[in-house]
This record gives C-alpha cells, structure tokens and sequence, in this order.
C-alpha cells in the first residue's frame, strides 16, 4: 500500500505541475494528517473503504487502484491484470533505495516522454 501511495505523490501533479504535499492531500481528502503518514511509512496497511475511495476521488483513480486485482483467464489461473500490477509487486519487494530509484526513474520517463499526469 505504502508503495503505490508514494507513486501516486511521485507522479500527480497540481494544475502548475508541482507535487503535493502530505499536509494538501490530507485536506483534500479529508484523511488526517497523522494517518496518511503511517500509511506512506508502512504503518498503516490496512485502510477501510471510506479512506480508499477518499483517496480514489483525490488523486482521480479507480479504488482499485489500492488493491492487488488479479483475473482470471484460460492461460493462467490469477495472472497480474496487466504489466503495471507486475512492476507494482516488483516493487514492493525492492528495499527503500531501491524505492526511491524506480520512482525516480518514472518521474525522468514522464519528463522525457512529456506524460506527465497527462489524464488529468
């Protein structure tokens, strides 16, 4: 959970393409402060429904987002829904540095290719 929650801080942007803050989400979500900050540490891996679709509506994405979604299909049973559910587990077995890099590398992607939040 963690993970995801620090790409979506990565890589949505406000109107003058600049990150937000902790302290903007929390009130533009409605979730407090203390509480978004255990869940960016790890703290917090268990949030209920009310503060997933809180956060869904704030950064524009599905609530499904948050979760690992897996279908099924005739060539493997549970297979990841897409490449980024691969890379988004991946991840999550990278310690923080190497956190930081991958993240780092999606920012410098996004500024090279110009994608940055290009759906909002």
């Amino acid at each position: 959970m963690s993970l995801r929650m620090r790409y979506l801080f990565a890589t949505v942007r406000k109107s003058d393409d600049t990150a937000y803050s902790v302290d903007e989400v929390a009130h533009g979500s409605g979730v407090s402060l203390t509480y978004l900050r255990n869940m960016l540490a790890g703290r917090q891996d268990n949030p209920s429904r009310k503060v997933i679709a809180a956060l869904a509506r704030f950064f524009r994405v599905s609530p499904a987002y948050f979760f690992d979604a897996e279908v099924e299909d005739d060539t493997a049973c549970g297979a990841p829904a897409s490449e980024i559910e691969v890379a988004l587990r991946s991840a999550e077995r990278l310690g923080p540095e190497g956190r930081q890099i991958l993240l780092d590398m999606i920012g410098l992607a996004q500024k090279i290719t110009g994608q940055r939040n290009s759906d909002t």
